[in-house]
C-alpha cells in the first residue's frame, strides 16, 4: 500500500511538471538574433511583412453561439467553426475577431483552415484576438488599479499569448473557453486588442482617485507625460504582453488600443457629453513604441452609428484647438467628418471594429428597423466611409445572430436564463450576424412568401365567412395562414387572449364580440396592411416605461381596469434622437410603433392571390419564455413584470359582418434544446460579399 501511494504520488508530481514546463514555464529568449512579427506599422498604414504591402482589414466577429446555449457555453464544434471560416473566405474577408478568450476548437479550426487555405495557395484568415475583463471588473466599485481590472489584464494578455502559440492549459473559466490549447496560430495573428469596449465612468474614477499618472518609458510602450492613470494603465499592460511575447517567444504582433465616441480624445458641449454618457478621454496620440517594439500600435475604434455629426458639436476653445484639420473640407469624399477627424488626429493606423446594423424587427432608437437588404447596404455604406476616411479597414459585428443578448428596452419582459433557447425578433442586439438560426416548424422552415408547402390541414383551427384560419409556430414566434372567403369585406380583426387575468370581450366603438377575454386585437385593414393592438392593462411598454415615456409612475397613477374595452397600437420604447429640433434634451424618451407589421416578403406580413400568411413574433404577444409557455403575469399585482406558466392560447377571425366571433383553443409548444432549425445566409451576406470583391 505504501508503495503504490508514493508511485501514484510519483505520478501526479510528474503530471504536474509536465503541465507546468508546458504551459508556466517561462523560458526567455531576450538574446534572439531577430524577433519575427506578420504585420508591421509604417506611418499610419498597416503594413503585411511577407508582401511589403498595405493591408487593409476586412473581418468580422465570430462569437461563440449556438441556438439552445448561452455563448459563454462554447457549444460551437470545430466542424462548425471550420464551416463559417470557409463562408466568411468566400465573402472576401481576411480578418476573425475573437471578443474573448474561446475554447480550443476555434483555434484548432483556425489553424487546420489556415493550414488547408495555404495549401491550396489561397488567402488565410488572420485573427485580433480581443484581451478583456469581466464586465463585474468594469462595473464595481474598484478603480482600474485594482486586481479585479488591472490585474486580471495582465493574466489574461499573457494567458491569450500562450493560447495564441499554443502553450496553455486552462482547466476551468466561467465566461470564457477553457481546455488544452496546442495549435500554434501566430503566424495568423494580425493584433491583440486591449480591451473591446470601455466604460466611461470606470475611466474617470480611475483617473480621479489614483494619482500615477505621467509618464511610462516601458521598453516596448512608452506614454508621455500627459498620460492620465487610465493610459498609462493601458501602457502598462500593453507593454507587459509586447514584453512577455517577445521574451518566450521571440515574436510581436500588433497591439491595439480601443476607444469610442464616450472615451475619444475630444470636448463636446455639454449637451452632447451629456447624452452619449462621456466622463473620461483616452488619447492614443500619447502612446508610442518603445525602442524594442518592432510590430507597432493601432487603434481599435468602436463604432455606433448615431447619424450625427460630433465633429460640429466641440466646444469652442475644442475647435480653436483643432482649427487646422477641422479646415480641411471633406466634402464629396465620401468620408465621414467625425471619422475623418479623428483619423487626422491619430498618430496609429486606426480600424472600426464592434461595428454593426441589426436585421431584426425590434430597435432601440429611431432608425431602422432594417431588412436584410437595407442591413447589407448600411454596412458597405459605412465601411466606404472608413475608407473615404483614411482608416485602415473594418471588422462587422458579427457572423451569426446571437439570441442570448438582449437589449436595454426588451431586456424587462423576458425572463433570464431562457434567452437562447428563443430567437426574440425584438430584441436588435440578436440579429447583427451575416447568418441567421431559423428555426423549425412541425413542417419544417416556416415562410411569409404566400407560398403554402409547410401547411397542412392539421393546422386548421376554425372556418367562418371571412375565411379559414391556420396556426402553427416555432421559436420566433406564432404564423397563422388565412385562406380568404370570396369578397370578404375589410377590416379584419383576429382577437389573440394568452393570460387568463385580464382583456376584453369587445372593442370600444367597434361593433366585434368576443366569446371569451382577448389580450391582442391583430387588425387587418387590408391583405397587406395589419396591425396589433393590446388592451391596455396589458400594455407592457406602460407597465415597464410609463415614467421615461409619460413622466409618470405606472402603478401610482389611475390604472387601467382589467377588463376596459379599450385596446391601443403596441409600442417599443426607444432611444431618443441626439438633441431634438431646438437643440435641447428631450423631455421623455419617444416610441416606435413595433405593432405595425411589415408587409414583404420575408417580413411580418405576405398575401398571394387568396392567402394570407403572417408572423406575430412571442415578444409582441407578451411572451417572456416561450419555450415554457409562459406570459406576462399581472403587472399591477406584482408591480413590475413576472412571467405566469399558461397552457393554450385562444384565437379567433371575424368581421362586420360577422362580428360575434368565437376563439378556438391551441395549445401552446414547449421546447428545450430539442428543437430544429437550419443556417442561413442574409442577403446582406451578398451584399457584403460583392463590396468586398471589389476591394481585394
Amino acid at each position: 500500500m505504501k508503495r503504490y501511494l508514493i508511485i501514484m504520488t510519483c505520478i501526479v508530481f510528474a503530471i504536474a511538471a509536465v503541465v507546468f514546463a508546458y504551459d508556466q514555464a517561462y523560458f526567455p529568449k531576450r538574446r534572439a538574433t531577430r524577433v519575427t512579427f506578420p504585420f508591421r506599422v509604417e506611418n499610419t498604414a498597416i503594413i503585411e511583412e511577407k508582401t511589403n504591402e498595405p493591408f487593409l482589414v476586412k473581418g468580422v466577429d465570430v462569437d461563440s453561439f449556438v441556438p439552445g446555449y448561452y455563448d459563454t457555453d462554447h457549444a460551437v464544434s470545430k466542424q462548425k467553426y471550420m464551416e463559417w471560416f470557409g463562408q466568411i473566405a468566400d465573402m472576401n474577408a481576411n480578418t476573425v475577431r475573437a471578443v474573448r478568450i474561446y475554447d480550443p476548437d476555434f483555434y484548432n479550426a483556425l489553424y487546420e483552415f489556415n493550414t488547408q487555405q495555404i495549401g491550396k495557395k489561397e488567402s488565410p484568415l488572420y485573427l485580433i484576438q480581443v484581451v478583456g475583463v469581466t464586465d463585474y471588473a468594469q462595473n464595481n466599485a474598484r478603480d482600474a488599479w485594482s486586481d479585479e481590472f488591472y490585474g486580471s489584464l495582465v493574466r489574461n494578455a499573457k494567458r491569450c499569448v500562450d493560447i495564441v502559440h499554443g502553450r496553455q492549459f486552462v482547466p476551468y473559466a466561467r465566461t470564457s473557453g477553457h481546455g488544452l490549447y496546442t495549435r500554434d496560430i501566430s503566424p495568423w495573428l494580425l493584433a491583440y486588442e486591449i480591451g473591446s469596449r470601455w466604460e466611461a465612468d470606470t475611466i474617470a474614477y480611475t483617473d480621479h482617485k489614483d494619482d500615477r499618472t505621467g509618464a511610462y518609458e516601458g521598453e516596448y510602450i512608452e506614454v508621455d507625460g500627459n498620460a492620465t492613470s487610465f493610459e498609462r494603465l493601458l501602457g502598462q499592460v500593453m507593454d507587459t504582453l509586447c514584453q512577455y511575447e517577445t521574451d518566450k517567444y521571440a515574436q510581436q504582433h500588433l497591439i491595439a488600443g480601443t476607444t469610442q465616441l464616450n472615451t475619444d480624445p475630444f470636448d463636446f458641449e455639454p449637451l452632447y457629453d451629456q447624452q452619449i454618457g462621456k466622463s473620461a478621454s483616452i488619447d492614443f496620440s500619447r502612446f508610442k513604441a518603445g525602442p524594442r517594439l518592432v510590430s507597432g500600435l493601432i487603434i481599435a475604434y468602436s463604432y455606433h452609428d448615431y447619424g450625427h455629426d460630433f465633429s460640429k458639436d466641440l466646444t469652442p476653445s475644442e475647435q480653436e484647438r483643432l482649427k487646422g484639420v477641422l479646415d480641411q473640407d471633406t466634402a464629396g469624399s465620401g468620408a465621414d467628418p467625425y471619422l475623418r477627424l479623428f483619423e487626422r488626429c491619430s498618430t496609429h493606423p486606426v480600424i472600426l471594429v464592434n461595428s454593426g446594423y441589426s436585421s431584426s424587427r425590434g430597435q432601440t432608437g429611431l432608425d431602422g428597423p432594417y431588412t436584410e437588404q437595407e442591413q447589407g447596404e448600411a454596412l458597405v455604406r459605412l465601411y466606404r466611409k472608413a475608407l473615404a476616411s483614411g482608416l485602415d479597414g473594418m471588422v462587422l459585428t458579427g457572423w451569426q445572430d446571437n439570441w442570448s443578448r438582449s437589449d436595454w428596452n426588451t431586456s424587462p419582459y423576458v425572463e433570464e436564463g431562457q434567452q437562447p433557447f428563443w430567437h426574440d425578433l425584438q430584441s436588435e442586439g440578436q440579429g447583427f450576424g451575416l447568418l441567421e438560426f431559423k428555426p423549425l416548424g412541425i413542417n419544417g422552415a416556416i415562410e411569409i412568401d404566400g407560398e403554402t408547402q409547410e401547411w397542412t390541414k392539421k393546422e386548421q383551427i376554425l372556418s367562418c365567412p371571412v375565411g379559414k384560419l391556420s396556426v402553427q409556430f416555432d421559436a420566433e414566434g406564432v404564423y397563422m395562414k388565412i385562406d380568404w372567403a370570396k369578397d370578404v369585406q375589410f377590416p379584419v380583426v383576429i382577437p389573440i387572449d394568452v393570460t387568463p387575468n385580464s382583456g376584453a370581450r369587445q372593442i370600444e366603438g367597434e361593433p366585434y364580440t368576443f366569446d371569451r377575454d382577448a389580450d391582442f386585437v391583430l387588425v387587418l385593414d387590408s391583405k397587406k396592411e395589419a396591425i396589433l393592438r393590446v388592451q391596455t392593462y396589458y400594455e407592457s411598454v406602460r407597465a415597464a416605461w410609463n415614467a421615461q415615456i409619460r413622466g409618470s409612475d405606472a402603478y401610482s397613477i389611475q390604472v387601467p381596469e382589467p377588463h376596459e374595452a379599450r385596446f391601443v397600437p403596441v409600442e417599443s420604447v426607444a432611444e431618443e434622437a441626439i438633441v431634438d429640433t431646438a437643440g435641447h434634451l428631450t423631455d421623455f424618451m419617444p416610441t416606435v410603433g413595433s405593432g405595425v407589421l411589415r408587409c414583404a416578403k420575408g417580413a411580418d406580413l405576405y398575401s398571394m392571390a387568396d392567402v394570407t400568411e403572417l408572423r406575430l413574433p412571442w415578444g409582441l404577444l407578451n411572451f417572456s419564455a416561450p419555450n415554457q409557455a409562459a406570459v406576462h403575469d399581472d403587472y399591477y399585482l406584482h408591480y413590475g413584470i413576472e412571467s405566469l406558466p399558461v397552457e393554450n392560447m385562444y384565437v379567433g377571425l371575424g368581421n362586420a359582418d360577422d362580428p360575434d366571433i368565437v376563439m378556438e383553443k391551441i395549445k401552446l409548444p414547449r421546447w428545450v434544446r430539442d428543437f430544429e432549425y437550419e443556417e442561413r445566409l442574409k442577403d446582406s451576406y451578398a451584399i457584403v460579399q460583392d463590396a468586398w470583391k471589389e476591394e481585394r
